[in-house]
């Protein structure tokens, strides 16, 4: 195991006390600096997609107009972090340049959202073939692998233009392109979905319908980044 943040490489130091003699050492493998630049997502929180606000419990602006447009077919998602100067970078690092062992950053707080909200199956949402290609692996799939998280990929991506590179109103009018391979899988059961960043919601909103479709009793999402 690396005794160096996966982040900025500086040495970890390890605190000891009386409890951590005869307790089971916990692995770290981010600095307390890094550490408090993520942002970990309180409490007060739309309760429908987990943006953080002024007022918890309220549903924003964004869930408000999803369930006006009829086509609101994921139940929740909760987000475990802010998706602020310092995550862009740590994902541009992890899905652009390949820095797989970033990952591992973002295990505990995903293991600890997924065992609240467990379902029957857990899905990573899917890149297309030729996506996969470009980078090499798929950035969801390697979340739930370094978190020890078991998942099914039946559903699958047809190939699109990058989201990065549509406007708000394009990523949200967008045909459905989200299909589900055996639909056995996800029929009558509780999904889980697990993506890296939740922006307008756009894509883990055709997931979902992809999968309702397919006979799933219910949608909701896990993300890392809101």
């Amino acid at each position: 195991m690396s005794n160096h943040c996966l982040i900025c490489m500086n040495q970890l130091t390890i605190s000891i006390s009386w409890r951590s003699l005869f307790a089971k050492p916990q692995q770290k493998n981010i600095c307390a600096s890094c550490r408090r630049k993520l942002e970990v997502i309180g409490a007060d929180v739309c309760r429908k997609c987990g943006r953080p606000q002024e007022i918890g419990g309220e549903i924003c602006p964004d869930c408000e107009r999803w369930t006006k447009s009829g086509s609101d077919h994921l139940a929740e998602n909760i987000a475990c972090f802010t998706y602020n100067e310092f995550a862009k970078d740590l994902m541009a690092l992890y899905k652009y340049r390949g820095d797989y062992a970033i990952a591992a950053v973002f295990s505990g707080e995903l293991i600890k959202k997924w065992s609240y909200v467990a379902k029957e199956v857990t899905i990573p949402l899917p890149i297309s073939a030729e996506r996969r290609d470009e980078r090499g692996f798929n950035q969801t799939e390697g979340l739930l692998k370094l978190a020890n998280i078991p998942f099914t990929t039946q559903l699958k991506r047809e190939h699109t233009e990058k989201q990065s590179k549509k406007t708000r109103r394009e990523r949200i009018d967008q045909e459905q392109y989200f299909f589900v391979e055996e639909r056995d899988t996800v029929a009558s059961k509780e999904v889980l979905l697990i993506d890296d960043i939740y922006t307008t919601g756009a894509t883990l909103h055709l997931a979902a319908e992809a999968l309702m479709k397919s006979g799933a009793k219910s949608v909701s999402s896990i993300t890392i980044f809101r």
